[in-house]
Formats: C-alpha cells, structure tokens, sequence
C-alpha cells in the first residue's frame, strides 16, 4: 500500500525552480506538439486503427508527461553531478553508438536506431552522444580556461615536416590539446556521419560554436574548418567509390536544393518538398484554423519532419512566428544564464545543450519552408516523440537546473545581478 502522508511530504518538498521563462516555453511547445499531432494523425489512426483517431495523441501526451517528469527531476540536481558523470555517460553513448553498426535497426533505409530489450521501442543512440559530448566538451574547455587563449588545438605539421622538427611538442600538443578536446568531436561526428549527415553537421557546428565561446583562438577554428572540409569530402568520394551509405541520397538533397544543378532527384523527397510548399503557400496569415488541414494526407511526416510546414498550414503565419519565437526565446533565455555563471563549466553546458536544440529547430523550419535541403530532422518537443523527445528534455532539465543555482546563488557568483524572475 502506498503511505499517502509520505508521498505528500515528497510532494512538498519538489521545488520547481530555475527560470519561469523557460517553464513557459516548454509548455508552449508541448501544447503546439499536442495539436499538431492529434490534427495531423487523426486521419491515419482512423484508417490504421479501427477508428481510434486518439491513439497517438494519447501516445504524446503520455511521453510528455514522461518528459516534463524528466525535467523536474533533472533541474534539481546539482550541476557538478554533470561533471562527474560525463566521461561515463560518453563511454556509455559510445557503446551505444557502435553497436548499432552490428545489431542496429534499419528504417528508411537508414540504421540509426537500437531496440530496447523486452520491448517493441527503439532509441537513436545518436541522441544520447550528443548530449554527452556536449558535457565532456564543457567540462574540458572549462578546465583550460588559464591557458585557451594561447593553446594550440591541432599540432603544426612543420614540427614533423619542416627544416627545424620538433617531434616532442607534436607530441605535446596532440596529447594536450588535441585528443582530449576534439577527438570527442571528431569521434562523435564521424559515428554519427555515415548514417545521418545532418545530425553530424549540427553536432559539430554548436561544437565549434562552444570552442569559440570557450575562448579558442579563431585562426585554430580555421584550421580544424580546413580538416572538417577535407574530412567530408574524402568520406563522400569514398563512400561513393565503394558505394556504401546514403551518400547517394544526400548529393540528390542537396543537387536538388541548389537551382543551378541539374539532378537525379529521389520522387520522395520532391514528393515532400512540393506538398510542404503548398501547405505553406496555402496557410495565410492566420492559417486554415485547427483541423482544417488540406494538406495532412497528401504530405509526409507531417506529424514529424514536416510539422513546421503544417504549423503554417493551419495556423498560418502567426503561428509560425510564435512557434519560431518560443525557439529564439529559449535560446535568448540560455544566453542570459550563459552570462550569468561565473564559471566555465556551467556557462558552456548551458550554451552547448541550448544550441543543439535550437539549430535544430531552426534546421526542420529551413526545410519546411524550403530554405533547405531535405535532411529529416525533427522539430524538438513538437514532432511526434521519441529518444529525441527524452534526451532533449534531459538537456532542458540541465539548463533548468543551473538556473535554478543561478538563482539561488550556490552555483558560483553571478557576474551580474539575477535577471531570472
């Protein structure tokens, strides 16, 4: 029997603290999430489901709770906790991440996803990395802060090639610097690359990003541009030399995408593409209203990847701004704990976690619009959830929990006064 004295007690004593801001935000997008999915599945459920057009609805709501759940037991842990346990939750989304090159599960012709035993659920381990990259790479920018300003990140190759050879500080600086700041990244991004490019790309942008914050100097950003870009095209010619991947699908994507390139494009995607740009075309100001939509049974992944373009169908262009605007005022709120930490760590966790949210909202709302190229990105916390939905709401409950210290003044000293109310 469960007490009921106990369980008010440990009621009470949950504080739901942090910034209400970002409380706000997260509850706009839940109830978007909740009106998107129910408008945009009901049709299907009705014709799959013997009429139970609330089952996936059902299935959000659930997993949102689920969510919201995560969140408030995250934002009450103490940031530190973050530190200690990162190197381990990397190891562990390592393993993750390799397994799936042997016992992954293939959909849309793509293996990204691992079962969960003694269940019928998946999870993208992909997810998982990223939110553990950005807590290693945080804690080891933070533990450079003396000396970043003048640190090396890639060895020059003139101390093995050049006339006066230094084999030792090659040594030194790969050892250092090197290894310990972009072999996660490098690591991660290449895992995650040969079966989802765009989710790499994001990874390893709000990582230069954070290397940038973190005060590296801009002329090491170039150079490890400069090996990105080499990287990426020596992966794509031999990808497409020994045929292996998606790479066939992502120069389609992105032929497609450019108007002055001809190209052998995949009938889905342009399937997707124009059915996106008539739900937009046709959402107007104010949008066709809800459950209105022409569009939902002609258009793929509308409850997913193309949620965007049917936000603008049925609530039209008020409704992609406010939707566009509960993502930049995530992000403004991020930056304002960002510069309210008086230590690194913090800060930059703060920071990474907000941007791989952020860009990829602002990467699903490129495509819908067609500013983009089809990369089958989700819009977080709206699309229709999943292992994305859980560990971007883990990242929600980070952020949540330093403002909260923020706030209470046990994280560090605020270089200013609080502005979080």
């Amino acid at each position: 029997m469960i007490d009921v004295d106990k369980l008010e007690d440990f009621i009470k004593k949950i504080r739901i603290g942090g910034d209400p801001t970002l409380w706000v935000v997260f509850a706009g997008l839940a109830a978007i999430s909740l009106l998107v999915i129910y408008s945009s599945t009901a049709s299907m459920a009705y014709r799959l489901l013997d009429g139970n057009t609330l089952y996936f609805i059902g299935k959000q709501a659930s997993i949102l709770i689920v969510c919201f759940a995560i969140v408030v037991i995250v934002h009450m842990i103490n940031y530190q906790w973050y530190a200690k346990l990162a190197s381990i939750g990397y190891v562990i989304s390592l393993l993750c991440m390799l397994a799936t090159f042997f016992i992954g599960v293939n959909l849309n012709d793509a293996t990204r996803w691992l079962s969960i035993p003694g269940t019928s659920m998946t999870f993208q381990p992909s997810d998982l990395m990223r939110v553990t990259l950005v807590l290693i790479l945080a804690r080891r920018l933070a533990l450079r802060q003396k000396d970043i300003a003048k640190m090396e990140l890639l060895p020059k190759l003139s101390y093995i090639t050049g006339k006066n050879k230094d084999y030792s500080k090659f040594k030194e600086v790969l050892l250092k610097n090197t290894l310990p700041l972009l072999g996660p990244v490098i690591l991660s991004c290449g895992l995650i690359f040969p079966s989802n490019l765009s989710t790499s790309a994001i990874t390893f942008v709000s990582c230069l990003i954070m290397l940038y914050l973190g005060r590296v100097r801009i002329r090491e950003l170039a150079r490890l541009l400069a090996l990105a870009a080499i990287f990426v095209v020596f992966s794509f010619s031999v990808m497409k030399a020994l045929d292996i991947g998606r790479v066939d699908t992502w120069i389609n994507r992105l032929t497609s995408f450019l108007p002055f390139i001809e190209a052998d494009v995949e009938s889905g995607d342009e399937l997707q593409k124009e059915q996106a740009r008539i739900a937009v075309s046709t959402g107007g100001f104010f949008g066709k209203g809800p459950g209105q939509s022409t569009q939902r049974a002609n258009l793929p992944h509308s409850y997913s990847d193309f949620a965007y373009a049917f936000i603008v169908e049925e609530y039209g262009l008020l409704g992609a701004i406010i939707c566009l605007g509960l993502y930049l005022w995530l992000f403004y709120r991020a930056i304002l704990i960002f510069t309210l930490c008086g230590t690194a760590f913090p800060s930059l966790l703060v920071l990474g976690l907000s941007l791989m949210v952020v860009i990829q909202a602002l990467v699903n709302m490129s495509v819908s619009v067609g500013l983009g190229p089809v990369t089958g990105q989700t819009l977080p916390i709206i699309s229709l959830g999943g292992s994305s939905l859980f560990f971007t709401s883990l990242a929600l409950g980070m952020i949540m929990g330093i403002s909260r210290q923020v706030k209470e003044n046990t994280i560090d000293t605020p270089r200013a006064e609080s502005i979080l109310k």
